[in-house]
């Protein structure tokens, strides 16, 4: 039985075949033949194949469709006569189909084993397209140019019936400049005649505007007369604006004042430029009614008044920014003065040393109640030994300090 052994081939693909590749074929007679690949492979893939013996794979066999068919007893051998018969008929069969395929692969343009054509140059045809897609793109082309012709005929007729009326058109313009009458009387060479004449006419009005022209000479030269008259007027101008540099302080020509030696006039400036400092400088200064003063205030040491007075202290004006400044309020008969943690109140005294603001030392001592008793004081907490308000009124403004020497709380 001949044996054919695969088992050991690693997966045949029509792409990787070369001339050079065979399949070893042994007829058990240790006769050896062989076959090339791309010969087998071909030609199994546009011819069946019968085989009447057996064939053994030592490896696995996979089919993705079905195997049917009726298949030959096993027991079936072919002899190496009947098998170089066939591998023979197969090599004539794969040399028809190559005439066959060779001839439209060269007429194809292609590489063999190509899908589809390369890129075209002039891009009418898709890339990559397959015959069908060329022959697609070709027609459809061809259609267009059709519909283009047929556009180019229709306009070719649409000029010849143009041109017919230029023609006639000309036929006019030479009736318009020769005329319609022998004599042309009617057409435009008659015209440029009348022009002529006209022409003719202005000269002739051109010789009277000659005559005004000597008038105009003896205008101008009374004209010249007024000017020297002028000219004059104008040395006594000279005079004058000569006058007015003096008086501005700065050479002639100057274009700005010069140098001041005060701090408010800019050096080297314009008149406006000058004015418009001294005039912001007298905004600065404060006005006699409601001064509002933006820098320090320096006076001479003398017996200066300056009042702060308030009806109320609630209409102090906040003291932010503003410590140091000395405010009075009527209602409370005391003056304050401003710090950072507000407007602290003033301790007073009367002419006679008298302190008469005892209620705001005695806030600030910490003490906010007076009692007319020790045991009014006792029962509010103060023990004995504690220093406590006395007041024959129950007020702080009358009250003197003293302590509780007997009633405990």
């Amino acid at each position: 039985m001949a044996t054919i052994r695969v088992s050991s081939l690693p997966e045949i693909k029509v792409d990787r075949i070369t001339d050079d590749d065979y399949y070893i074929v042994n007829d058990g007679d240790i006769t050896t033949s062989k076959l090339s690949f791309k010969q087998m492979v071909l030609g199994i893939a546009q011819k069946d194949i019968d085989f009447s013996g057996d064939i053994k794979f030592s490896g696995d066999v996979e089919f993705t469709g079905d195997a049917t068919g009726p298949f030959p007893n096993t027991g079936d051998v072919y002899t190496k006569t009947e098998i170089d018969a066939l591998l023979y008929a197969l090599e004539q069969y794969d040399v028809s189909q190559d005439d066959k395929l060779n001839p439209l692969i060269v007429l194809s343009g292609e590489p063999e084993g190509t899908s589809a054509y390369r890129d075209f140059p002039k891009g009418i045809i898709s890339s990559q397209a397959t015959c069908r897609q060329a022959l697609t793109d070709l027609e459809a082309y061809a259609s267009d140019n059709r519909e283009l012709i047929d556009d180019l005929t229709d306009a070719g007729d649409d000029t010849d019936a143009e041109i017919v009326d230029l023609a006639s058109r000309i036929v006019d313009l030479e009736s318009s400049v020769n005329g319609p009458s022998a004599n042309g009387t009617d057409g435009l060479l008659y015209d440029v005649s009348e022009l002529k004449s006209t022409v003719s006419d202005l000269v002739t009005t051109v010789g009277a505007h000659e005559i005004s022209i000597v008038d105009h000479e003896t205008r101008i030269s009374t004209n010249e007369t007024d000017i020297a008259s002028l000219k004059a007027g104008s040395i006594n101008n000279d005079a004058s604006t000569q006058a007015l540099v003096t008086l501005s302080g700065v050479p002639n020509l100057s274009t700005s004042l010069g140098t001041f030696t005060g701090t408010i006039i800019t050096d080297n400036a314009t008149n406006k430029s000058a004015l418009q400092e001294i005039e912001t400088e007298v905004d600065k200064k404060a006005p006699i009614d409601n001064p509002t003063f933006t820098t320090k205030i320096t006076a001479p040491r003398a017996s200066n008044v300056v009042p702060s007075y308030y009806t109320v202290k609630s209409s102090f004006p906040s003291p932010t920014g503003g410590e140091g400044h000395f405010a009075y309020a009527n209602a409370e008969k005391a003056g304050y003065v401003s710090t950072s943690n507000g407007w602290e109140r003033i301790v007073s005294y009367d002419d006679t040393d008298t302190i008469v603001d005892r209620t705001a030392i005695f806030n600030m001592l910490g003490y906010t109640q007076a009692f007319t008793t020790e045991s009014a004081a006792a029962a509010s907490g103060v023990a004995i030994g504690d220093v406590y308000v006395y007041s024959a009124t129950n007020v702080l403004a009358d009250g003197i300090l003293r302590t509780n020497m007997f009633t405990s709380p």
